[in-house]
């Protein structure tokens, strides 16, 4: 069974832990008390993105952390992109010897919040060990499965988009009926986009998101991704400059 270091946040009903799964498979597991929220990759208004070190590591030639798709949170005035309750971000190691075990190191700065934002820096530790605990590997495919695939393997097209000066327009057709549909847009640092006005064809199958857009002079032509956030599915893609 793996070593795994968890970590109970004094004043801040948190826990954070690294779990491993099967095979170079591991996981960063976040359990939030009643109220608290963790940060998406983009944090939505005021947020705060995850940064992570694994300089510290053994036996790793590179990291790559997944992002589940994230709920829309209301805070005040604003939304934020994240996750309440508990998330795992599973995580792809890449060992520098592959037929000898790993050790991750990983410093942590992040936010929390609740009614206000709380930033911390914490490490974390995990020693890989053959045989990983059965409730571990299923909490990471739970997850796993609700990183978002890539558009054309989940089924969704992208009909037209158009950017206005203050405003974002997207049609996306789907081959399987979409029920509560969301969208988020990531840009440039310094571009934001609002909540978006949705408007779902009878059949569930074509939806219209308009957004309210505010990007710098010069940044219309860069790329933009997308995350469409459904019960069904969740998807993503990048719209063309």
């Amino acid at each position: 069974m793996a070593r795994a270091q968890g970590l109970q946040l004094p004043h801040v009903p948190i826990k954070l832990a690294l779990i491993q799964g099967s095979g170079d498979e591991a996981g960063l597991l976040i359990q939030l008390g009643p109220g608290w929220k963790f940060y998406w990759r983009t944090p939505g208004e005021g947020g705060v993105p995850a940064q992570f070190d694994w300089s510290g590591s053994r036996n790793v030639a590179r990291v790559d952390v997944a992002w589940p798709a994230p709920q829309r949170i209301p805070l005040g005035k604003s939304d934020i992109y994240g996750y309440a309750d508990e998330v795992v971000l599973p995580i792809r190691v890449e060992r520098q010897q592959a037929d000898k075990g790993y050790g991750l190191s990983l410093t942590m700065e992040y936010g929390v919040c609740k009614d206000i934002c709380i930033l911390r820096n914490d490490r974390l530790m995990l020693t890989s060990r053959d045989n990983p605990a059965t409730t571990d590997l299923v909490m990471l495919a739970k997850w796993r499965a609700k990183v978002p695939q890539p558009a054309a393997q989940a089924g969704v097209q992208l009909v037209s988009h158009r950017l206005k000066p203050d405003r974002l327009i997207v049609i996306l057709q789907s081959q399987v009926p979409l029920q509560r549909p969301d969208l988020f847009v990531e840009g440039s640092p310094d571009s934001w986009f609002g909540r978006p006005e949705i408007t779902l064809a009878a059949d569930g199958r074509d939806v219209r998101f308009d957004l309210t857009a505010t990007y710098p002079p010069g940044k219309a032509d860069q790329p933009l991704r997308l995350t469409l956030v459904d019960p069904a599915l969740k998807a993503e893609l990048v719209l063309p400059p």
